[in-house]
């Protein structure tokens, strides 16, 4: 199995540690390091999963720059359905445009949403939601809010916390086996029923997590916490 990371030099939140969770839960995967001046493994090869996490807004531009040339072929490679994950405002990068105080930057157009940022007013907050009867959790900390035109590519619904903006209650973009969340944490180690489901999908094999009795015995104080009414997570 061979897992491509994008410019993980430039990871920020802890996302680092969705890679070496992925590397502990399948030892035999390979993992394999872009950097931002290499030529994309995906170019002329087929991943089993393409990754990438958070980092600042200056590498977020040059992540973007780099991705341009590409785009047509992640799409393609999204339409052959092959696993993809961008957590944390990577996400972005798969949208049509970002706005900032009045400048526009094109994005790769993989799914039908724009982001406006406001670098002077970070959201910070808590989303609980569901995907196929798995709940969900996760933090946020982010300036852009995302704007889709539809839900029909959503990751999942959200029942307590924001969604993709104040005003949507769902979270995240889903095409095929590509799929986008601004949820930090890191993701795959909060959410271990969701990180067992998925890599076992990827892998074709059923997967044991690290730990998993203590790693499911957190996940459940955790949805505990984020669904005690008065525990405010917004």
């Amino acid at each position: 199995m061979k897992t491509e990371i994008l410019y993980g030099d430039y990871f920020l939140f802890g996302d680092e540690f969705n890679v070496k969770y992925i590397k502990k839960c399948l030892p035999e995967c390979e993992l394999i390091y872009t950097g931002i001046h290499d030529k994309p493994f995906f170019a002329d090869n087929v991943p089993d999963l393409i990754y990438m996490g958070a980092m600042s807004e200056s590498n977020q531009a040059r992540a973007i720059n780099a991705l341009l040339p590409y785009a047509e072929r992640l799409n393609e490679l999204t339409e052959r359905g092959v696993h993809i994950l961008f957590t944390s405002n990577a996400c972005d990068i798969l949208g049509k445009y970002i706005t900032d105080s009045g400048e526009k930057t094109e994005c790769l157009g993989l799914f039908d949403f724009y982001v406006e940022r406001k670098m002077l007013s970070r959201f910070n907050g808590m989303t609980l939601g569901v995907y196929k009867n798995m709940e969900i959790v996760g933090f946020k900390s982010q300036f852009g809010l995302a704007y889709p035109e539809s839900e029909n590519e959503k990751f999942f619904d959200v029942t307590r916390g924001s969604g993709l903006n104040p005003d949507c209650k769902w979270e995240g973009f889903k095409r095929n086996n590509l799929i986008a969340t601004y949820l930090i944490g890191p993701f795959l180690i909060l959410n271990p029923p969701f990180t067992k489901y998925w890599l076992s999908e990827i892998s074709g094999k059923n997967i044991e997590l690290p730990f998993e009795e203590v790693s499911i015995q957190a996940y459940n104080n955790r949805l505990a916490e984020f669904k005690d009414p008065d525990r405010k997570i917004v």
